[in-house]
């Protein structure tokens, strides 16, 4: 018998998924923490379709900003959080993001229908809502959530490859491709996993073989080859402050072959433009009468208001570092009280700038007689045109109000 957490069956179901990551090693040990739930929620085709319906309203925003912000002085960057280290590149790098993944409260009961984040430099979380969900879906008898949505990931991926080729102004078939992350079972499973979707020959390989040569180009230190295109899951913020074994620093070289065009970095300086959580105070600060009618309906809609300081808050809030990944750093007050915290507060992220949002009331699902608190995620792929394409969506649980690097994946499915 399985558990939600543990079991034969569940072992062997996501074994056979190829997902190594179904359990996490966490930071502080080596002992195995559970991830992927043995479990398929239900959700409606009605539910589905309104969330990738706000997502690609969402996008629609999200690609007008990106060319808003790519636009503004050294100063205004510098404002809203940017490291003065990646002004250039940011200004620079004209390919688009080729995809994002936005973070929603979507609370029905409530009626409640934000977007609280969106992670387009480095997102995680792409097998378990693009290939995933299907096929748990399938092992407990339900219809997938969504069906032929890979084909737009395929597609998405192969167009940001052939604008990165033409970027540099050599021939496709001309350029050597690269896919590399952490050295890790969750990052080099899901780059392994992505890296089947890329038509063109390419290698993948560890971050940690990743070499510059004299400010020459970038290589694998393995094959000695060459990048021209670089697929990278890793964020701008810790390349920034990257060291090579010798005690060197790498970003200058870095910035100096993506500035020459001798190598572009796909979703990299472009996607990091819209990183930061301060982007959100940006589009408060903007105001409606900013954007088209159509885009201030869905800002006005969908987006939270979201500012750079408390005090404009009120005495109720959420707080989260600029920079923050997985919850890290975040905190929530009600009447000027801190309610609920992040247990990992790494100064890391609590000496960043913060952004406050307001506070929400997220769902929640019983699931093994815990009430857990549901985040959903869905996610964009740009089609060649920067038109986002809603394609993939995801639920993760965690057991505090904050969802953090302990949430588990809880696969959905529409039931029969």
């Amino acid at each position: 018998m399985s558990s939600l957490f543990t079991g034969t069956e569940r072992d062997r179901l996501f074994r056979q998924l190829q997902m190594p990551w179904y359990n996490l090693v966490p930071n502080a040990g080596v002992s195995l923490e559970p991830y992927a739930l043995y479990h398929c929620h239900p959700v409606s085709q009605q539910q589905i379709s309104r969330m990738k319906d706000a997502a690609e309203r969402v996008g629609t925003v999200l690609s007008h900003l990106w060319s808003v912000i790519r636009g503004f002085d050294e100063e205004t960057l510098l404002e809203y959080g940017f490291p003065e280290e990646t002004v250039r590149v940011i200004k620079f790098d004209g390919l688009p993001p080729f995809c994002m993944r936005l973070d929603w409260c979507w609370n029905e009961q409530e009626e409640v229908y934000k977007v609280i984040e969106a992670n387009v430099q480095t997102p995680s979380f792409w097998f378990e809502c693009l290939e995933g969900n299907a096929k748990v879906a399938e092992h407990f008898g339900f219809k997938p959530a969504e069906t032929q949505i890979q084909s737009v990931l395929r597609n998405s991926i192969n167009q940001a490859i052939k604008r990165a080729a033409n970027w540099l102004g050599k021939s496709l078939d001309r350029c050597n491709i690269a896919m590399t992350t952490l050295d890790n079972p969750e990052d080099m499973g899901t780059m392994r996993w992505l890296s089947k979707f890329v038509n063109q020959p390419h290698q993948v390989f560890e971050i940690e073989q990743l070499r510059i040569k004299d400010h020459q180009y970038l290589f694998n230190e393995r094959s000695g080859e060459a990048i021209d295109i670089l697929f990278m899951w890793y964020p701008v913020e810790w390349a920034i402050f990257d060291r090579d074994p010798n005690g060197q620093e790498l970003w200058s070289a870095l910035e100096e072959l993506i500035l020459k065009r001798k190598l572009v970095i796909v979703n990299f300086a472009s996607a990091f433009a819209l990183q930061p959580k301060s982007i959100f105070a940006l589009i408060t600060d903007l105001g409606l009468d900013f954007f088209s009618p159509e885009q201030a309906e869905t800002v006005f809609d969908l987006f939270p208001k979201t500012v750079q300081t408390s005090e404009e808050m009120g005495d109720t809030y959420f707080g989260k570092p600029v920079f923050g990944r997985q919850g890290e750093g975040c905190f929530s007050v009600i009447a000027g009280e801190i309610s609920d915290q992040s247990p990992n507060q790494d100064p890391w992220y609590t000496d960043q700038f913060y952004v406050y949002q307001e506070l929400l009331k997220f769902p929640t699902i019983d699931l093994a007689n815990k009430e857990m608190t549901a985040l959903w995620s869905t996610w964009l792929f740009n089609d060649g045109t920067d038109h986002f394409v809603p394609a993939g969506i995801g639920l993760r649980v965690s057991e505090g109000k904050i969802t953090d690097d302990y949430s588990y994946w809880c696969p959905i499915g529409i039931a029969n």
